[in-house]
């Protein structure tokens, strides 16, 4: 069985913990993330939001929200400032008219493509001490682990609220 050394920046006592270890990714991952989403209303959670716009991949926006882990409410609020910059449009269902589709307009699209690149270029940046297979097995790894949790959860947590949780 090989036996991997822990780095020699690692507190003692601490090199062993999850939680610990996880907050520390979690802390560079968020700071280069910042910097990559400047501009989306709402950070991080905007870009999200723009994201699931531009892909359709929620029929309206309390499925959205239901998607992103980020209570209803929350969401109202993180929609208008979407749709003031005008990255996002609500449009009327057509299949239901009480219900509002949330899409991203032409902008959005564009912006969403700048910030996908700067998110790619911060990735990068945060998991260079991996070699590419490695970072392949990494992003495996969290899959399964996000879909073990969303599949006996029934939902997404909310990145921003875990985020709290580790600091």
């Amino acid at each position: 069985m090989t036996t991997i050394e822990p780095a020699p920046l690692l507190p003692p006592g601490l090199e062993d913990s999850l939680g610990w270890l996880l907050a520390q990714c979690f802390r560079a991952y968020g700071e280069a993330m910042e910097r990559a989403v400047a501009g989306i209303p709402h950070g991080h959670r905007g870009f999200q939001a723009l994201s699931g716009a531009a892909h359709c991949s929620a029929r309206n926006q309390a499925e959205l929200a239901r998607q992103l882990g980020v209570d209803r409410t929350v969401m109202v609020y993180l929609v208008d400032d979407l749709a003031k910059a005008g990255l996002v449009e609500r449009i009327a269902d057509p299949a239901d008219r009480r219900s509002r589709l949330i899409r991203a307009t032409p902008a959005g699209g564009e912006r969403l493509k700048v910030a996908q690149q700067a998110i790619e270029e911060a990735e990068a940046t945060v998991l260079a001490p991996l070699s590419p297979a490695e970072q392949g097995q990494l992003r495996c790894m969290l899959q399964s682990l996000a879909s073990h949790y969303i599949a006996h959860t029934g939902e997404a947590a909310d990145p921003c609220s875990v985020a709290s949780q580790l600091k």
